[in-house]
């Protein structure tokens, strides 16, 4: 199976629209147009690595109304291999995870030379572009459909975070607000997502179907609890960027599960989420809370925020490779200044 791209990059001439914009008017090929927006609505993110002058080629996207669908616009006369690579740093995806729409073969294939990784497309294939399986994500969510306005929100944090003398300053000015609520069905195909595509922020890597999660969201006597996290800041919604699954007993809190969006590494955000369900824990009169981890071979960062909290491992892995960690509730650790949890 096809791993699905996260971001289209478009050259310009000959491709989104017939023409060469340096040499008069342009027509715009609107079939290329209507698969730019189907694939927005799917959270495919769209930039641009195209030949030209700059202020003609965006003065033509304003005048179209299209020029909002294209995150980071590199028009130039440099390599569009080394445009494309300084797309992918801006919007922090991998190479790997792009596709390179142009009409010149001799493009396609030194792009395909030079960033081997990259998917090359001939320009004549691209209305089809919806139909491939490499821009056909499997769950489509709310998060997802607005992907775009989360990216343009992310591009600006970075810009805005330079006028800024130290990185805790910058995260203070952000006004970041955490809500944990208790998952409900509407949630679901996020909480999907969540399970299936984050990796690094993941206690367990376990994946549960839509049934039991649907089961879950009930929230009946005897059945784990699941919760979800949602945050925005000045910038702009997040949307819900984690879950957690836990199971309580007369005696028992234990976290079976935890998963934190990539999206947010680096803010502090899997800490507040933590404590904020360690605090429910304590409500409850407990001493000790439990949490679950499975070593899956990319997720070391979150055993190292267990042991940071305070978790000691008890016990031996059993036969499925997960072991339990315990802390006592007595200190349960701050959370970080910068992050408010309602």
């Amino acid at each position: 199976m096809s791993a699905t791209r996260k971001c289209i990059v478009w050259d310009l001439d000959n491709t989104l629209w017939d023409g060469v914009c340096l040499e008069g008017t342009v027509a715009l090929r609107h079939p290329v147009i209507q698969a730019i927006r189907e694939l927005d609505g799917r959270g495919i993110l769209h930039s641009i690595a195209s030949r030209g002058d700059e202020d003609q080629a965006l003065s033509v996207l304003e005048k179209h109304d299209i020029a909002r669908y294209f995150l980071v616009r590199r028009i130039n006369w440099l390599p569009k291999s080394q445009n494309v690579i300084a797309i992918a740093k801006e919007l922090d995806i991998s190479l790997g995870s792009i596709a390179f729409v142009d009409d010149d073969e001799f493009e396609r294939e030194q792009m395909a030379f030079m960033l081997p990784d990259v998917l090359t497309v001939d320009a004549r294939g691209a209305p089809a572009l919806p139909k491939m399986p490499e821009f056909s994500p499997g769950i489509v969510t709310k998060e997802s459909q607005g992907r775009r306005r989360f990216y343009r929100s992310e591009l600006e944090r970075r810009r805005s975070e330079g006028n800024y003398p130290t990185r805790e300053e910058f995260l203070l000015s952000c006004a970041m607000r955490l809500t944990v609520r208790p998952m409900n069905r509407e949630d679901i195909p996020r909480v999907l997502e969540l399970m299936t595509r984050t990796h690094q922020l993941n206690t367990t890597g376990w994946v549960l179907t839509r049934d039991a999660l649907a089961e879950l969201s009930e929230s009946r006597s005897g059945l784990p609890k699941i919760f979800v996290a949602e945050l925005d800041d000045k910038y702009g919604p997040y949307g819900i960027i984690g879950t957690a699954i836990v199971e309580t007993g007369p005696s028992l809190w234990r976290l079976k599960y935890l998963a934190v969006s990539c999206r947010v590494l680096g803010r502090g955000i899997e800490r507040a989420f933590l404590v904020s369900l360690l605090r429910e824990a304590r409500d409850l009169g407990l001493a000790c809370a439990e949490a679950m981890y499975r070593d899956t071979g990319r997720n070391r960062m979150m055993r190292a925020l267990y042991q940071m909290m305070a978790f000691r491992q008890v016990g031996v892995p059993n036969e499925a490779g997960a072991m339990i960690f315990r802390a006592r509730l007595g200190d349960i650790p701050h959370i970080p200044r910068w992050v408010e949890v309602r």
